[in-house]
C-alpha cells in the first residue's frame, strides 16, 4: 500500500462564506509548498477512531502581523469541529472528479 502524504492539524477556523481553514502542525508537509496557491486538493480527513471523509480544499496562505506567511489549506466543506488528534491525506483523486 502506498504512504500518503500527511498534514497534521495544528488548529482550526471557519472563514464565514469561505469554509474551514486549518494550519499545520510544525514542520508543516513538505508537499505543501510544492504546489501553487489555490490549487485543487482532494484531500481525506481522519480522525480516531472514525472512518475518513473525502474532502475538497485549496491551497491558501495566512500571514500574522510581521511573521512570514505559512500555506494553509482551505477545505471546502464544514466537517464540524475537529478533534485533537485530526490529521489530513492528501488523495490520488483529479481534480475534475472533485465536483
Amino acid at each position: 500500500m502506498q504512504q500518503l502524504p500527511v498534514f497534521y492539524i495544528a488548529s482550526s477556523f471557519r472563514v464565514p462564506g469561505l469554509g474551514l481553514l486549518v494550519r499545520p502542525a510544525a514542520p508543516a508537509p513538505a508537499w505543501l509548498a510544492d504546489h501553487p496557491l489555490h490549487t485543487a486538493l482532494a484531500l481525506a480527513l481522519h480522525h480516531p477512531g472514525g472512518p475518513a471523509l473525502g474532502l475538497p480544499a485549496t491551497v491558501e496562505e495566512l500571514a500574522h502581523d510581521d511573521q512570514p506567511p505559512t500555506r494553509v489549506l482551505l477545505l471546502d466543506a464544514d466537517p464540524g469541529p475537529l478533534p485533537a488528534g485530526a490529521w489530513l491525506t492528501l488523495e490520488a483523486v483529479p481534480t475534475p472528479e472533485l465536483w
